[in-house]
């Protein structure tokens, strides 16, 4: 289980040391109250307070891309089997996170949460598993997006004045995370296209395929980096349930049909990112 406070550099990055920071600090949102969510501290080895303030720090680089957007009460909780949200709510109708970290280990904490928030985000639903993969890519690179972005943030204006310095663990916890994705190699040299018509049955097979959805979300990271406002897209990710028998294509028409005027060359672009057939207007 990766845990330190300080992590050492890989030494590869595929973007530069603040690439595009710029874009997605001015076009972010201000203000928005934070969702509604508790924490089951029971297991984690740490403050309810501390464990609070970091996932705040979490949903605040994702959350101010969402406005009026209602999300149902969230329940983090201590896991043992890897992170994960259940697609079962509790008896208290609400989204179960289990986290599988404990006592200080904040980058990790901060990893794991941004990508099982993001699965809330997207209004996951236990339909369709078939391109399952791609939710799971999106929110990967929701985890490197909120990481890096908590880096710059509390640069300035950490959860606490003596966490300041803790960014650059922040950073390289990120960093660490993309050099470990080797395939994002294959990508580079034979282009995203090929790469998924490559791992296509892999991928519907093992949606949850850490190195194929890790080297996929580093090329989304940029695109959402970039244009950080096209994060409110995958709240409708789900909207129109999946048939078993669609393909990627009709996934992302779906998608495509669901979302707002203003979010739908966002789609188009991901379609033509990935060389499957364009989406047309409804």
């Amino acid at each position: 289980m990766r845990c330190w406070a300080l992590v050492v550099c890989c030494g590869w990055l595929l973007l530069g040391e603040w690439a595009v920071c710029g874009a997605a600090d001015s076009q972010r949102g201000e203000g928005a109250a934070l969702p509604v969510y508790r924490v089951e501290k029971d297991g984690f080895q740490a403050s309810e307070a501390d464990i609070r303030a970091v996932l705040d720090a979490v949903v605040g680089e994702l959350w101010p891309f969402f406005p009026g957007y209602e999300i149902e009460p969230v329940v983090v909780t201590r896991g043992r089997n890897g992170p994960i949200t259940l697609f079962q709510r509790n008896d208290r109708g609400e989204i179960v996170i289990r986290l599988d970290t404990e006592q200080t280990c904040w980058s990790q904490y901060s990893y794991q949460f941004a990508h099982e928030f993001c699965h809330a985000l997207c209004g996951f639903r236990d339909v369709g598993r078939k391109h399952k993969w791609f939710e799971e890519t999106l929110c990967g690179t929701a985890s490197l997006f909120a990481m890096r972005a908590m880096a710059r943030t509390w640069k300035e204006s950490a959860p606490h004045a003596h966490w300041r310095d803790y960014r650059d663990a922040l950073r390289n916890y990120a960093d660490d995370v993309t050099g470990e994705r080797s395939l994002i190699h294959e990508i580079h040299a034979r282009g995203l296209p090929e790469f998924y018509r490559t791992y296509q049955a892999e991928l519907e097979g093992n949606p949850t395929s850490r190195e194929l959805n890790g080297a996929m979300s580093i090329v989304l990271l940029h695109l959402l980096e970039k244009q950080p406002e096209r994060w409110e897209a995958v709240r409708w990710l789900n909207t129109i349930p999946p048939r078993d028998d669609d393909t990627f294509a009709m996934y992302l028409q779906n998608w495509h049909d669901a979302v707002p005027e203003k979010h739908k060359p966002f789609v188009q672009k991901l379609a033509s990112l990935y060389g499957v057939p364009p989406v047309s207007p409804p």
